[in-house]
Formats: C-alpha cells, sequence, structure tokens
C-alpha cells in the first residue's frame, strides 16, 4: 500500500476502489506459494517422496498425454532458417491479422518442435527413458501440452490435433474446422478468422504440484512462457505471423479441446499465420 500523501496512483485503484479485500484470490495463493525457510520441508514434501519412491521417479519421466486409440499423423522432416537471433528478437511483432494462405506442414512442425520438442532421450532403465524438451521445466516434470488447431496447412487435414512430442506426432482428436468455436471461445474473435493454424497450451497441474506443491502452479505457467517465446521466435524466423493471447473464455476452450479445465486447463492460445 503506498501513503496517501504518495503522489503515485495505483492503477487497479481506479477499477476496483482503494484498497484490497482481506481475501483477495490473488494475494492468497501469492503467499500460499511463497517459501520460507523454517516452512520447506513441510512445503516440498513431494521432493522427498520424489528420490525416495523408484515407482514414481518411473511414472514421472512419462510426461505427456497419450492417445493410441486415434489416427496419428507423423511430423515431416523440417528445420528452422539460418536466421541471426538477433533479427529474429528485433523483428518480432504480434499480428492479429493474417494472409488466407495454407501454411507448409513442415512450418507447422519446425514451430511445433521448437515449442516442445525432444532435444535429448536418456535410458533411465532398459524400456523407460527421460526426455528432455526445447524449454527449461522445473524438475523435468514438463507439465504442459500443446493442441495443434490446424485450418489451413498443406497436407494436413483440418482437425484438432494433440502434439506427443515424444513420438512426434499429431494426434488426431477432432476432425473439422472449428474456426467458428475457436472464435467464440475469444473475446476478440478477429485473432481466430483468418489465421491457418492456432495452438493452445494446457497445463496437467498436478504433473508439477505434486513434487512442488501450491508452487508448482507457477512454475507452469513460467514453462508456458518459456514455450509461448519459442513459438513465437521461430514464426518470426519462419517469416510468418503470430499473437500470444492469455484472454479467452477458459470453459468454452476447454470444452473444445474436450478436456476438464480443472486437472488440465488452458493456459494459452497461438495463432499463426502469414504475414499480410
Amino acid at each position: 500500500m503506498i501513503s496517501s500523501s504518495s503522489s503515485t496512483l495505483n492503477a487497479s485503484w481506479v477499477v476496483y476502489g482503494e484498497g484490497v479485500s482481506d481475501d483477495d484470490p490473488a494475494e492468497l495463493y501469492h503467499e500460499a506459494s511463497t517459501f520460507y525457510p523454517t516452512q520447506l520441508a513441510r512445503q516440498l514434501a513431494g521432493v522427498y517422496l520424489l528420490e525416495t519412491n523408484r515407482d514414481l521417479q518411473l511414472t514421472s519421466t512419462r510426461s505427456t498425454k497419450r492417445h493410441p486409440h486415434v489416427d496419428a499423423v507423423a511430423l515431416p522432416p523440417a528445420a528452422l532458417p539460418s536466421a541471426s537471433f538477433a533479427s529474429v528478437v528485433e523483428g518480432r511483432r504480434s499480428a492479429s491479422r493474417f494472409r488466407a494462405e495454407p501454411l507448409p506442414f513442415e512450418n507447422v512442425a519446425a514451430i511445433l518442435r521448437s515449442a516442445y520438442g525432444v532435444t535429448q532421450r536418456r535410458t533411465i532403465e532398459p524400456g523407460t527413458e527421460q526426455t528432455f524438451r526445447a524449454v527449461p521445466s522445473a524438475g523435468a516434470l514438463f507439465p504442459l501440452e500443446v493442441y495443434c488447431i490446424a485450418f489451413r496447412v498443406d497436407d494436413l487435414a483440418p482437425a484438432i490435433y494433440h502434439y506427443d512430442p515424444v513420438r512426434d506426432v499429431l494426434e488426431r482428436i477432432r476432425a473439422g474446422d472449428v474456426r467458428a468455436e475457436l472464435a467464440g471461445a475469444l473475446p476478440m474473435p478477429e485473432l481466430a478468422e483468418t489465421c491457418a493454424v492456432a495452438l493452445v497450451v494446457t497445463a496437467m497441474l498436478w504433473r508439477s504440484r505434486f513434487k512442488y506443491g501450491q508452487r508448482g502452479y507457477r512454475f507452469a505457467l513460467l514453462e508456458a512462457g518459456h514455450l509461448a517465446q519459442n513459438v513465437l521466435l521461430a514464426s518470426e524466423g519462419l517469416e510468418l505471423g503470430s499473437v500470444p493471447v492469455g484472454g479467452f473464455y477458459d470453459r468454452r476452450l476447454a470444452a473444445l479441446l474436450a478436456i476438464d479445465g480443472v486437472n488440465e486447463v488452458p493456459l494459452y492460445v497461438l495463432p499463426i499465420g502469414k504475414k499480410p
């Protein structure tokens, strides 16, 4: 809180009135997920459990959803162009409109691998391996999932796909063009009206929380930011437009992806297409 004599204005007061409620959910969560030296053993009981339970260690390496009962499309070989990092960072701009042209499937594959693709595999024991991804993850637990909603992609039918980075495939969750439904899940529907593809990032929260408790939610959000930045920079490197969208109607988006919105929650939408 600032003193009444301060010239600084807390902008939230303009909207919500001066002062913060004693039961403000944001402040309560921040406090609940704050580490204290005297409480760390209790707050991170899952760390000890993971270190002492071999079965749990092996289970934690299987950090991706699996849909063995649906059709899967292998991602084609693809590579990012040799653009300099400086030029990609300096050139990146958010794009809210795109040309009504299809993207090469190779572009989508390169972006997905840059987002959450496997970059290293380590054998834990025969038949079990630990995978590492294109972004840092607290405890290498990788709580995120990536869905690819294809509208106009060469050699890829319009559908909702789940990206399995371990198998490097797209699993078809629902066939057909769902552009109207995606637009209906966004306060700014125009962001979905012209994109060629939209990636949706979700989090399986307990994949992180079982080890890190309340702090695991923070870690999942941070990881989603790492992933989204990779998508934005990879898109720019391919001379494509993209935009990170954090505002959406949670229940509508969860219903579109056929997830429960509790154990698995949507965090980000990333429309991508050719620049106008």
